[in-house]
């Protein structure tokens, strides 16, 4: 899986000067799609908390994250350990990063068993891929999940792979701070306004947005109920016209 790294070819040039201006790019393409988030490409969130719950069981921890606890736990992002902030929260002690590694390999496991992609992804990375796009991939997992889901999809992706990848180890922060999204840039060559990010939580599309990225929300379980600014377009179904429109600053009548 590659990592970091730029494809083939020729870097991407810097876009004239003003062409941040949406009515600028309404006849142009992105030079990177950027899928913030492993969320964007298939729903993981069951799986994720399953495995949570599956990691205390092997170690003793008396603990079973109901979908409430799991999706406000993961709510305000930001760091690493979630087994550790809600040990905070109790008041106890237990060696939370050996659950994340028990939880993280556990996760890649169940991954690697299949899961389909979200409506529309296969179409968006086909369109992507036949225009010369970079696809890049931003994701607070670890390798292994990353690289079993991406296994587990090859088939309905097509073979399509992505370009380059930011994983949690790659940086020392995470959203909603946009080191990662700072650094799928800065590894491709490009300016915010050449991508477009497609985001399924609001904390990934405030790391985007913070710096101007055009960001499409694409809400996942953990986005159910709402969280992403009024302000940002949104789709139930991904498509290229979203992704287009998103990225043009086009109204979003298309994405309802």
């Amino acid at each position: 899986m590659p990592r970091r790294g730029k494809c083939g070819g020729d870097v991407a040039r810097r876009l004239p000067r003003g062409c941040h201006d949406p009515g600028r790019r309404r006849f142009m393409t992105p030079k990177a799609v950027i899928f913030g988030g492993i969320g964007s490409l298939a729903e993981c969130a069951e799986l994720d908390r399953a495995a949570w719950n599956a990691a205390f069981r092997i170690h003793g921890v008396p603990w079973e994250w109901s979908w409430d606890t799991y999706a406000e736990l993961m709510r305000p992002g930001g760091d690493r350990q979630l087994a550790a902030r809600f040990a905070d929260h109790l008041r106890v002690t237990v060696d939370a990063a050996r659950l994340d590694a028990t939880h993280q390999r556990v996760f890649a496991a169940r991954l690697s068993g299949g899961i389909p992609l979200r409506p529309g992804v296969d179409g968006v990375l086909r369109w992507a891929a036949r225009a010369g796009l970079t696809l890049a991939l931003v994701s607070r997992s670890e390798a292994a999940p990353v690289q079993a889901l991406l296994k587990a999809t090859a088939r309905a992706r097509g073979g399509i792979p992505f370009d380059m990848t930011v994983l949690r180890s790659d940086v020392e922060r995470m959203a909603p701070d946009p080191q990662a999204m700072e650094l799928a840039l800065d590894e491709l060559s490009l300016a915010p306004e050449q991508a477009v990010a497609i985001v399924d939580t609001p904390v990934a599309a405030e790391a985007a947005e913070t710096l101007g990225i055009p960001c499409l929300g694409f809400p996942g379980l953990l986005a159910a109920e709402g969280g992403f600014a009024e302000t940002l377009a949104r789709a139930s179904i991904l498509s290229v016209a979203t992704v287009l429109e998103a990225w043009r600053g086009l109204p979003m009548a298309a994405a309802e």
